[in-house]
């Protein structure tokens, strides 16, 4: 053979096996997008129950009502709850955030507001009567 026939032949080969190469990953590639397309499930074809664990709600400040408790803030999004947070006379509404939303015991509620605890238990439970009333329930003893 020819030095130039076998400077062809090696180049015939050469692009023989670029050629074959190329077939096998296109089909490689072929295939995964056929065995994902059988995974995957459009998002438009999604159940609403699983398209509601997939959403993510984006949170804005004024979308709050806040209420300043000492040194806290507290930030209700519930507009009829803040509505009736707002119509309770403020000593009532400031016992009963500390109580149901810092967590706080009537000792500490008592020694913030300068009260005893008899008189800080009373106003929270008068406070929770007026907003269960005010929010359309019944208040049960």
């Amino acid at each position: 053979m020819t030095p130039e026939r076998h400077y062809e032949h090696k180049q015939h080969t050469f692009d023989s096996y670029c050629k074959k190469v190329l077939k096998c990953e296109a089909w490689n590639g072929y295939r995964e997008i056929s065995r994902r397309q059988k995974r995957e499930v459009p998002f438009s074809e999604l159940p609403e129950e699983s398209m509601e664990q997939l959403a993510a709600w984006d949170r804005y400040p004024w979308e709050y009502t806040p209420f300043p408790v000492g040194n806290d803030v507290i930030l209700i999004e519930d507009d009829r709850l803040a509505d009736a947070l707002n119509a309770l006379p403020p000593n009532d509404r400031d016992i009963f955030l500390m109580f149901w939303f810092l967590e706080m015991a009537d000792r500490e509620i008592s020694e913030i507001m300068h009260m005893a605890r008899r008189t800080v238990n009373t106003h929270k439970r008068k406070a929770y009567r007026l907003l269960i009333e005010l929010m359309g329930g019944e208040a049960d003893d």
